[in-house]
């Protein structure tokens, strides 16, 4: 009789811990799964940007477009300006060549004339023959053509209003003996020699290492010879207008 009451008051035990046990389980897991969801939510909480850091990321990237765009501007600026400068280099390197070949191979008529330096002229007469006013001009003989039959050319330089530098040149064997009261229309070829050019000043050395503006070889002027050197002054710009220099370039005359 003993033994079957405790059989039954074990039985009984067991079946009170097994159905506590079962209604225990669910709660244990709603633990579980809160605790889950607390650390997601915390997780989340932490991936995402608060507005100060949001802030402060557009101001950083806010500065980091701007200084991209002002160093793209000074190499988009560099480049042009040296683009302006290789493009007036080039024309003023042009211009010099062709001059320096001329005045290099200056000569003087039987009469010891044709160099002649146009420093005051009137306005009228620049407007005669197009010049612009204010530039200066330079007739001269040149020995330059080296051509049998066309063994000197009579040569002038001058800038007209449109800022173009021209080149006027006459072959004529009729400048060796004969004087030149003005320069020959027939036979003479009209060259351009620069682009852009906004002054064009010649200035002449002396035998004495001095330099004068002006300059007029005759057997009734100061001068009867050749100078010893010219000195050539452009001022040229680009086609756009983004770089002006001025260029100077001393010719010497054997």
């Amino acid at each position: 009789m003993r033994k079957e009451k405790l059989r039954n008051k074990v039985s009984y035990t067991l079946m009170y811990l097994y159905k506590k046990m079962k209604l225990m389980k669910p709660i244990i897991i709603i633990r579980k799964s809160q605790i889950v969801n607390r650390k997601l939510s915390s997780l989340q909480n932490r991936s995402a940007f608060t507005l100060i850091e949001l802030l402060i990321s557009v101001s950083l990237a806010t500065i980091l477009i701007l200084v991209t765009a002002m160093i793209f501007k000074q190499a988009s600026s560099a480049f042009s300006e040296s683009d302006a400068r290789n493009e007036v280099y080039q024309n003023v390197r042009a211009a010099f060549d062709i001059i320096k070949r001329d005045i290099s191979g200056a000569t003087l008529n039987t009469r010891y004339e044709l160099f002649k330096a146009f420093n005051d002229v009137s306005a009228a007469s620049y407007g005669t023959i197009g010049a612009k006013e204010g530039s200066d001009i330079l007739t001269l003989l040149s020995s330059t053509p080296n051509l049998e039959d066309k063994p000197v050319a009579l040569i002038t330089y001058y800038l007209k209003t449109d800022n173009v530098l021209y080149k006027l040149e006459n072959t004529g064997t009729i400048t060796l003996n004969s004087a030149i009261n003005s320069f020959p229309d027939s036979g003479t070829t009209y060259k351009e020699l620069g682009f852009n050019v906004s002054t064009l000043q010649f200035r002449y050395q002396n035998s004495d290492g001095t330099w004068d503006n002006t300059w007029e070889t005759g057997t009734d002027t100061a001068y009867q010879y050749l100078p010893d050197a010219v000195e050539v002054e452009m001022t040229v710009s680009d086609t756009r207008n983004r770089y002006t220099g001025t260029s100077t370039n001393i010719i010497s005359i054997p």
